[in-house]
């Protein structure tokens, strides 16, 4: 089918990637880029089966259409997959209504195909075991220490951050001698006033998408995190001998900087999986020589059966402060996540040493 003049029902024609880019444009300013990349590439394969079944214009897409192109993808995936591609399905019809591109009842039809997944099968448990990730750090630290590595893996294992919060750190974001940034403070919005002149090490995190490093939640992701002494001396070690003196795009100085300046989300997401390839600091589990082995080499990282990603680590340091007694509200502060995050998508620890944390913390109950 293809374009042709304003319908008789006053839908405004429009193609389907033409569709998609205006509702991409429209999203750019409230989410990530990793928010972005997923939306480009649902809709792109909605997108490119329009196209090849030479529906043109997005007037023309009705439940019916939907219900085939959904056949079409269960030959390919999963309950889950479908369940967040139709999600992102419902956000675009949404934006279609607005631009008078479709009927209004759309939404709803996409809401009413869209599978059902239960929480345990949107829930992916696959985590990083903490003794690995000590084990990891331990190895940097004797080998690589203050290395770029070792403070990405020490801040990815320690704050439970995503990637999205590594890149946007500056340094200075950082207090290493724990006197208070009243410039930083108002930028998430604290008031420094009543506070006292100084907290302890610490570091803010802060939100900053004009110029490239929005946190996850925007304005609700900002907050400060504690520093340790180990990682106050960890850090001032490397940006004092190993950071590679970069300023990005906007003038900024990264904490964690590439050749180039401030790293890509691909570039973070490749160090986790090189670092955690279990040949870095052992044998290899699946009989392959390091020597030859294409796991090994630039852009493979993520093929290794064995390596983790980013998530991976972030599922692993939750459930390894709930491990060791943290309460939930208060790893959810540290982590950028509500409670009912916490609990459903990343508290895998183990119910057996909860309940020896509960028994020392209930001793003195009286």
């Amino acid at each position: 089918m293809s374009l042709g003049a304003e319908s008789g029902d006053g839908l405004r024609p429009i193609p389907p990637r033409s569709a998609a880019d205006r509702f991409l444009s429209k999203r750019e300013t409230d989410s990530t880029e990793q928010t972005l990349r997923s939306y480009r590439d649902r809709l792109m394969r909605l997108v490119r089966w329009l196209e090849a079944e030479e529906i043109l214009n997005v007037n023309d897409v009705d439940g019916r259409t939907l219900q085939e192109y959904l056949a079409h993808r269960q030959e390919s995936c999963n309950k889950t997959t479908l369940n967040n591609e139709f999600g992102t399905l419902k956000k675009f019809f949404e934006f279609l209504v607005a631009i008078e591109a479709t009927e209004p009842e759309m939404p709803d039809k996409v809401q009413l195909l869209k599978p059902a997944a239960t929480a345990d099968e949107q829930t992916n448990t696959e985590k990083i075991a903490p003794d690995r990730a000590r084990e990891i750090l331990a190895h940097l630290e004797r080998f690589e220490y203050a290395s770029r590595d070792h403070v990405v893996m020490l801040l990815m294992w320690r704050f439970a951050f995503r990637y999205s919060d590594l890149r946007a750190i500056d340094l200075r974001d950082l207090s290493l001698d724990g006197e208070l940034d009243e410039e930083r403070l108002r930028e998430i919005g604290e008031e420094p006033e009543n506070l006292p002149d100084e907290i302890g090490p610490h570091l803010y995190m802060v939100s900053r998408p004009e110029s490239g490093t929005r946190l996850k939640n925007h304005l609700k992701s900002q907050r400060v995190v504690s520093l340790t002494a180990e990682e106050v001396e960890v850090l001032r070690d490397y940006i004092e001998t190993k950071r590679v003196d970069k300023t990005d795009d906007a003038g900024r100085e990264p904490l964690i900087t590439t050749v180039q300046g401030r790293p890509t989300d691909a570039s973070v997401r490749r160090w986790m999986y090189r670092m955690t390839q279990p040949c870095l600091i052992g044998d290899c589990p699946h009989d392959r020589d390091p020597d030859d082995c294409e796991f090994l080499e630039h852009g493979h990282e993520s093929s290794c059966p064995s390596t983790h990603s980013p998530h991976r680590i972030r599922t692993g340091a939750i459930s390894n402060m709930r491990e060791q007694g943290i309460s939930v509200e208060d790893v959810a502060e540290r982590v950028d996540a509500t409670p009912e995050t916490v609990r459903q998508h990343y508290d895998f620890s183990a119910e057996m040493k909860r309940l020896e944390n509960r028994r020392t913390q209930f001793e003195d109950l009286q």
